[in-house]
């Protein structure tokens, strides 16, 4: 299970969101706001797997893809 560390109120972190339900990646949306020991350190959005950082900042749709070995 991936974790999506988000803001809230975030456009891009909305927009981004549906990168990962194009791709059907089970996730859990996670607020930065609510969990800062997760979120310390990181730009935000990222997307995480096991606690390892697979893409933060802006990223698109590609970049996902290339994160996760699908492009």
């Amino acid at each position: 299970m991936y974790v999506y560390l988000t803001k809230k109120n975030c456009l891009i972190c909305d927009q981004q969101e549906r990168y990962l339900w194009a791709m059907g990646l089970p996730y859990e949306s996670v607020y930065a706001g609510e969990s800062p020991e997760l979120a310390a350190g990181r730009r935000l959005p990222a997307l995480l797997k096991d606690g390892v950082v697979v893409v933060e900042g802006i990223f698109s749709e590609e970049d996902l893809a290339r994160a996760l070995g699908r492009g």
